[in-house]
C-alpha cells in the first residue's frame, strides 16, 4: 500500500510539472489530483482535465467545454488587496455641519439694490439745489439730463440697426432742437443779443436755418450712399425718424421744466417729480404684495393692475400733505405762491390735479420706454445708475409730466 501511494505521488508530481496548459492546478476530492489544459475552438474554449485515481492507478482525460470570455481582469496582488480596506478605513469621513444658505427673495434683493442709488440721487439733488438754487437746475442739470437721455436712446437704436450710420446727422439734429427749445427757453435770444449783438428774432431765424441745413444733408446723404436703393432708404428714414421722435419726446417735453421754473419757481418742478417717485415706488410695492393681473404683459411684464391702482390711490393720498409742506415754505409774493390764490380749497385742487395726472398718464411714458427697449433688444437704456439703468429709465415718466404741469399752472395762475 505504501508503494502504491508513492507511485501515485510521483505520477501527480510528473503531471503537474509537465503540464503546459493555462489552467490552474486544483486538489481533487479524496486525494485525487487534476491538471487542466485548454484550447480555443470558435467562440468556445475546450478544457482538457487529467484526473489521476490512486485506487485504479490510471489517468483519464476529460474534455469540458467552457464559454469563452472576452476579457478577464487579472486578480489583485495580495499587497493591493490588503491596502484598499485599510485606506478606506483610514479615510476621514466629513460630515457637513453648515446650514444651507437661505436664498434672498429676488424682488427684495432688487429693492435693496435700488434703494441705495435712489437715496444717493436725492441727496445729490438736494445738495445741488442748496448750493446753486434754480440756476443749478436751469443751466446745468436739465441740459445734462437732455444730453444723457438722447445719447442713451440713439445708442440702443444704433446698436440694433448697424446698416446705416447717422452719427453726424443725429448730433446736428440734437443741436437744432436743443437750440430751438432749451436755449430759447433759457433766453437764448437775449443771451445772443447781449454777447453777439444778435436780436431774438434773428436767433429764431438761425434755428430755422439749422433745420433747413439738416434737411438738405439728410436728402443728400441718402442719394450719395453706396447702397442707395429702396431697402437703404427705408432703413435710413426709419433710423432718422426714431432720432426725431426721441428729440420731440425727450428734449421737447423736458424743456418745459425750464419754462415752469422761470414762470412759477422750481418748487413746481420738484413737487410733481416727487409725486412721480411716490407713484413708481408704490406701484412696485403693491405689485410685489398683491399683484396677480398683468397690466400690459407684452410691453412691461412686471407691471400689474393691482400695482397701478394701488399707486394711484397712494399718490393722491400723499399729494395733499406734501403740497401743504411746500406751501408752508413758499415765500410771500414769490413765483411759487402766485398760483395758490389763497385758501385750502385751491391747494387740494392743485394737489389732486397733479396727482391724478401723474398716476393715470405719466406711467405710460414708462410703458413707451419699455416698448422702445423691447423693439431694440435692450434691457435698460444705460448702466449709469446701478439698479435703475440709465437716465431715460429714471426720467421717462418725468418728461411726460413736465408739459402738463406748466400748461396747468399757466391756466390757473392769478397773475
Amino acid at each position: 500500500m505504501a508503494k502504491l501511494m508513492h507511485q501515485h505521488q510521483m505520477r501527480a508530481l510528473f503531471v503537474r510539472g509537465g503540464s503546459s496548459g493555462s489552467g490552474d492546478d486544483h486538489d481533487g476530492i479524496d486525494g485525487s489530483s487534476t491538471n487542466s489544459s485548454s484550447s480555443s475552438v470558435g467562440a468556445s474554449t475546450i478544457e482538457t482535465t487529467v484526473i489521476s485515481n490512486p485506487i485504479t492507478d490510471s489517468d483519464a482525460e476529460v474534455e469540458v467545454p467552457v464559454e469563452a470570455k472576452a476579457t478577464e481582469r487579472p486578480p489583485l496582488s495580495p499587497s493591493v488587496a490588503t491596502q484598499i480596506p485599510k485606506a478606506l478605513a483610514a479615510a476621514p469621513t466629513k460630515i457637513s455641519t453648515q446650514q444651507p444658505k437661505k436664498q434672498i427673495n429676488p424682488k427684495l434683493a432688487n429693492a435693496i439694490e435700488r434703494t441705495g442709488p435712489a437715496l444717493l440721487m436725492l441727496s445729490a439733488l438736494y445738495t445741488l439745489l442748496k448750493i446753486t438754487g434754480e440756476k443749478g437746475l436751469l443751466y446745468f442739470l436739465i441740459p445734462l439730463m437732455q444730453l444723457g437721455m438722447y445719447s442713451e436712446t440713439t445708442g440702443i437704436i444704433e446698436e440694433f440697426k448697424k446698416d446705416v450710420e447717422l452719427r453726424a446727422e443725429k448730433w446736428w439734429w440734437f443741436a437744432t432742437v436743443f437750440a430751438s427749445t432749451t436755449l430759447r427757453a433759457l433766453g437764448g435770444g437775449t443771451l445772443f443779443s447781449g454777447l453777439l449783438g444778435v436780436a431774438p428774432a434773428t436767433f429764431d431765424l438761425m434755428c430755422f436755418g439749422m433745420v433747413a441745413v439738416g434737411l438738405v444733408v439728410a436728402v443728400a446723404g441718402m442719394a450719395s450712399h453706396s447702397a442707395a436703393g429702396p431697402d437703404m432708404f427705408r432703413k435710413y428714414l426709419g433710423e432718422l425718424s426714431a432720432f426725431h421722435f426721441s428729440l420731440i419726446f425727450l428734449i421737447g417735453q423736458s424743456s418745459f421744466w425750464i419754462k415752469t421754473i422761470e414762470s412759477f419757481g422750481m418748487e413746481w418742478v420738484i413737487f410733481p417729480a416727487l409725486l412721480v417717485v411716490v407713484n413708481d415706488t408704490m406701484a412696485y410695492v403693491f405689485g410685489v404684495l398683491m399683484g396677480k393681473n398683468k397690466l400690459l404683459p407684452r410691453l412691461s411684464p412686471k407691471k400689474t393692475v393691482e400695482g397701478f391702482i394701488g399707486a394711484g390711490v397712494s399718490t393722491c393720498a400723499v399729494s395733499i400733505p406734501l403740497l401743504k409742506y411746500f406751501a408752508a415754505n413758499f415765500a410771500d409774493g414769490s413765483k411759487a405762491a402766485l398760483v395758490m390764490g389763497g385758501g385750502e380749497g385751491n391747494l387740494v385742487q392743485h394737489a389732486l390735479a397733479l396727482a391724478v395726472y401723474t398716476s393715470l398718464i405719466s406711467p405710460f411714458g414708462g410703458f413707451l420706454a419699455s416698448a422702445v427697449k423691447r423693439a431694440h433688444g435692450a434691457k435698460d437704456f444705460g448702466t449709469l445708475i446701478p439698479g435703475h439703468g440709465g437716465v431715460v429709465d429714471r426720467f421717462d415718466c418725468q418728461v411726460v409730466t413736465a408739459p402738463f404741469v406748466y400748461l396747468y399752472l399757466r391756466s390757473i395762475a392769478k397773475n
